[in-house]
């Protein structure tokens, strides 16, 4: 690669590597076939007190206002006391909040992402927000036919435990009826499992990052690194990977799976209705939308508030001579993923601008904090889906040809795929070497009244998304651009197999 090059160019090398970091692996760290990322064709910015609400619940909390400066030597007033009435408003009005909270990440992880582009054939990943995820398992739930064996009272009893230990049901307050209701939520069990699930993810990051660099061949330091401390990362996932076995009920959450899954087929009339009665309870209705969402949560929920499970990634002239590449990955970039410079305007719509400023690569530097983070969906069991024992009702003809996923590659269907893991980036910061000044007066003549986007990355401005407005602080002077704050910028999504695919000597469906 030419020490000049087009934004777009050097976007498809730096997505190349971040790629590999993600999805690639060894004995260690193995390789998942199923997965692969979904870029936002913007980075979302996302303040970590939206997420509030994954560390604290639903219930209100009143802060005092910090006290008023001495001016002068005069103390401030007494503030005057609330009135039970008036606080019990203010606890209202952060329940409220917590609950938009709550809409906006659930409809987030609700999107199905698009699978079109994850064999390289085609280059882009988007939204496809005429269907969603909720919407296409209810209806599952809704037009489907199971096997009609029925276990017996042992066995529906052991499930009943099983699925105990790991969903338990809440009361909660509707706000718009005033009425309780039972709301379903994941168990310790399951926290523990993902929070430590998560924890190993993040170490197998950091085993990737140096392993990538050390193979690039590029940097001395990144090889020598790798020489002296690769035991030593390389037991950190082992370490990683023991705890999740010991405090993270690895063991005993993959084996209530495994048990449940396998008597499926002697109890699916039994599990059907649980499923259905799942979702029903995990259905809350925004108190400022009045529409209904599905409860959905982030594990760990305080990972924005630390930098605990954050990554350093870094990439500099040695990773663009590595010819790192993204468009001949497993959903590759291009497309509708715009690799240069746009501007996007402050209403959601975009126009996009296409740099024709080459960037000096010999001076290059981008770093940026990462960390992954699963979706918990307490109401949607993949179980279900991939059994053997169901099938659409052959008696309805707008479902019984319809397939959740063909099996094909690119896969297609109701659910193709799913989101498992939100990727997050941080304290982005950018230099453009001999051509920073120029790339820099560029950026800012661009953003206008919006904001300036770079790949997947939002690159500092005002955005709007779900009828909210964000904006990520930046800053630029000759050393660079620092973008301050938390964005989305993509996800994991695993590809579903085929299914329904019903056993075929099955003689009874109800």
């Amino acid at each position: 690669m030419a020490n000049e090059v087009l934004p777009e160019k050097l976007m498809n090398s730096i997505l190349g590597k971040f790629y590999d970091l993600l999805t690639n692996g060894d004995d260690v760290v193995p390789k998942s076939d199923d997965n692969y990322l979904a870029w936002l064709s913007v980075g979302m910015p996302f303040p970590k007190e939206e997420l509030e609400y994954l560390s604290t619940g639903f219930t209100g909390v009143y802060r005092e206002p910090e006290p008023a400066p001495v001016v002068d030597g005069q103390q401030p007033p007494v503030p005057k006391e609330k009135t039970p009435e008036e606080l019990n408003q203010l606890l209202a009005q952060d329940v409220t909040r917590k609950y938009m909270q709550a809409e906006n990440l659930a409809r987030l992880a609700d999107m199905v992402p698009d699978t079109s582009g994850v064999t390289g054939d085609v280059t882009t990943n988007v939204w496809n927000p005429e269907n969603t995820l909720s919407q296409a398992y209810r209806h599952i739930l809704k037009f489907s036919q199971v096997a009609n064996f029925e276990p017996d009272q042992k066995t529906k009893d052991k499930i009943k435990k099983l699925r105990g230990l790991l969903q338990e049901t809440k009361i909660k307050k509707n706000l718009i009826t005033d009425e309780e209701e039972e709301v379903l939520q994941e168990t310790e069990i399951v926290r523990k499992y993902n929070e430590k699930m998560q924890n190993y993810m993040n170490v197998a990051l950091e085993y990737n990052t140096h392993r990538v660099n050390a193979l690039a061949a590029k940097d001395p330091a990144a090889v020598h690194f790798w020489a002296m401390n690769a035991p030593i990362l390389r037991n950190k996932v082992i370490a990683a990977k023991n705890d999740w076995v010991t405090n993270g009920f690895k063991e005993d959450y993959d084996q209530i799976a495994a048990f449940i899954s396998q008597v499926e087929g002697r109890s699916m009339l039994t599990l059907k209705q649980q499923y259905i009665d799942d979702m029903d309870k995990a259905r809350l209705t925004g108190p400022s939308s009045g529409s209904d969402f599905f409860y959905t949560s982030l594990i760990p929920g305080g990972f924005a508030d630390t930098d605990n499970g954050w990554t350093q990634f870094s990439f500099n002239s040695t990773d663009v001579s590595a010819n790192y590449s993204f468009d001949s990955k497993k959903g590759g970039g291009g497309g509708g993923l715009s690799l240069g410079i746009f501007n996007i305007g402050g209403g959601g719509s975009y126009e996009k601008q296409k740099s024709k400023s080459k960037i000096d690569t010999s001076r290059f530097r981008l770093t940026f904090k990462i960390c992954q983070v699963p979706f918990v969906r307490p109401w949607f069991n993949t179980n279900f889906l991939t059994s053997k024992y169901w099938r659409f009702d052959q008696n309805n003809g707008e479902f019984k040809d319809n397939m959740v996923s063909d099996g094909a590659s690119p896969p297609n269907g109701m659910i193709p795929a799913y989101t498992t893991t939100a990727i997050f980036v941080k304290d982005l910061f950018m230099y453009f070497g001999e051509s920073h000044k120029e790339i820099t007066k560029e950026m800012s003549k661009a953003k206008g009244g919006g904001f300036v986007s770079w790949g997947p990355f939002h690159a500092g401005g005002s955005y709007q998304s779900h009828k909210q407005d964000r904006n990520q602080e930046f800053s630029s002077d000759s050393q660079g651009i620092r973008v301050k704050g938390m964005q989305l910028i993509g996800f994991k999504c695993h590809m579903m197999p085929k299914c329904p695919d019903p056993k075929p000597d099955i003689q009874e469906w109800v």
